[in-house]
């Protein structure tokens, strides 16, 4: 199982039983905002879907990117090859014409 599995798994089970432990209200501020009291348990699962939110954001950014990299090298290779080829046949064309005659 990879790693980053057993700590996704670690970090839901953490989360789950901050969550059953801390249901207490609270009221968020930031800056000149202010909420009704809403239940810690709520704000930290929104934190934390935030974070995954944003964490597959940038994983899908570098997956493409990777992605796009590996397209554009494949079909490099695929040119290469086919000018490997284009060079053994006229390789193979010049040799045959060259065979000396006994």
């Amino acid at each position: 199982m990879p790693a980053y599995l057993i700590g996704a798994l670690a970090f839901m089970v953490g989360i789950v039983i901050f969550i059953l432990q801390n249901n207490t209200p609270v009221t968020i501020q930031f800056i000149n905002w202010h909420t009704a009291e809403i239940s810690l348990a709520l704000v930290a699962l929104i934190a934390a879907l935030g974070g995954a939110v944003i964490t597959f954001l940038i994983d899908s950014f570098r997956a493409f990117k990777t992605g796009r990299k590996l397209n554009e090298l494949t079909n490099n290779n695929k040119k290469l090859e086919r000018e490997i080829t284009s060079l053994k046949a006229k390789n193979a064309s010049s040799t045959e014409t060259k065979k000396p005659t006994t």
